[in-house]
């Protein structure tokens, strides 16, 4: 836009000596139609999280006894899952509206997420008192045949027992009732009340976003715990078998490092996480910093930059045409030629301006000026 802004007047100014009086006007009038632009076209907050506790800390608690042991492990699934259960119960009783589900959306999807971080860090349990079972059985005088037969209570135990109740009450359980709850009961309900469509259908398909993502993750997280304990399971009973104590122990001193591993990579995980989310925050605020910044430099609406440019493009062709006009009038006037090197003069002044408001994008301020200048232009 900036060059034919510019470039049009000049040639039309260079024809002031080599054609008509009419010709003249003729291209007058095409230099003043200028060609337009073009116009161009969720981190929840920490304190809001919902927090489920248990009373076994992040660490499976060591036992010594495999009686001990099965009520420790007991006791953690129980307290864990009635923890997500009490949770679960208040946030269906606080949001029960579709208005309320709209106020509460940041709620609902940290929900879903501590769902996930808590079933993730009791499976990461079940893994450590599976370690702690086998240290303990192969800690005892029995033999290995009795030792043998000892790992078929980490089996039920763990594997089975915790593995089931995870899958039942979570997975299959608390999951399966939030969908009834929110996406098949309050947003269905809403649609059939006339609500606006275009707020339903983001709504409805966040919440299925949140719910799907939180099933998924859960079932990858109780299906890689049962994995690894079966296969550490396995493995223990076979060097048993075999008579291959060190074998064991070997296992045991592997599965530990497994399981540091898998601490480590989570925790490495979750200060990323935190991280993009400061980042995001940063950004977040820099660009309403900018925007309030912006907002303070305009004139009327417009960019200074803008308003100049638009400003000396319309003295200059209200001056080309007072050109125009006397040359129409007295084509051997010799004073034309001194208005003739005042206007290139005018013409780069007029081209720094432009060259000065580099963004060819025009907010709505600006597209009006930008036509109500063309309109007063008298050519």
């Amino acid at each position: 836009m900036k060059k034919k802004l510019i470039l049009i007047p000049l040639f039309c100014l260079c024809l002031i000596f080599t054609t008509s009086c009419g010709k003249n006007q003729a291209e007058s009038n095409d230099a003043g139609n200028v060609t337009l632009p073009s116009q161009s076209e969720d981190a929840h907050d920490s304190k809001d999280t919902p927090e489920t506790k248990d009373n076994t800390g992040d660490k499976a608690a060591k036992q010594t006894d495999l009686k001990g042991l099965d009520e420790t492990v007991s006791t953690d699934v129980d307290n864990t899952i009635s923890a997500m259960k009490a949770e679960y119960e208040k946030i269906i009783s606080d949001i029960d509206t579709y208005e309320k589900y709209l106020e509460n959306t940041d709620k609902v999807e940290a929900f879903y997420k501590q769902i996930y971080e808590d079933t993730k860090q009791l499976c990461m349990r079940m893994r450590e008192y599976s370690l702690n079972y086998a240290e303990t059985i192969m800690a005892s005088d029995k033999s290995n045949d009795d030792k043998y037969k000892d790992f078929e209570k980490l089996y039920d135990c763990i594997y089975d027992d915790a593995g089931d109740d995870i899958y039942d009450e979570i997975y299959d359980g608390i999951l399966d009732d939030l969908y009834d709850d929110f996406y098949d009961g309050i947003l269905d309900d809403a649609y059939d009340n006339g609500v606006p469509y275009d707020e339903w259908s983001d709504a409805r398909s966040d919440e299925y976003d949140w719910w799907s993502d939180a099933r998924s993750d859960v079932y990858d997280e109780w299906s890689d715990f049962r994995s690894d304990v079966y296969d550490f399971w396995s493995d223990m009973r076979s060097e048993l078998w075999d008579d291959d104590v060190e074998r064991a122990k070997e296992k045991i001193e592997d599965f530990q490092e497994d399981i540091e591993k898998l601490k480590s990579k989570d925790s490495q995980s979750n200060v990323q996480a935190s991280n993009e989310e400061k980042d995001d925050n940063a950004t977040s605020e820099n660009a309403e910093n900018q925007d309030v910044n912006a907002d303070e430099e305009l004139v009327d609406g417009m960019s200074p930059e803008f308003k100049e440019a638009m400003d000396s493009y319309e003295a200059f062709y209200d001056e080309y045409c007072d050109v125009m006009k006397k040359y129409a009038e007295n084509p051997t006037d010799m004073e034309i030629l001194t208005s003739y090197t005042d206007m290139l003069t005018k013409a780069a002044e007029m081209s720094e301006k432009f060259e000065a408001w580099e963004d060819n994008k025009m907010n709505d301020a600006e597209l009006k000026y930008y036509l109500d200048v063309n309109n007063r232009v008298r050519v």
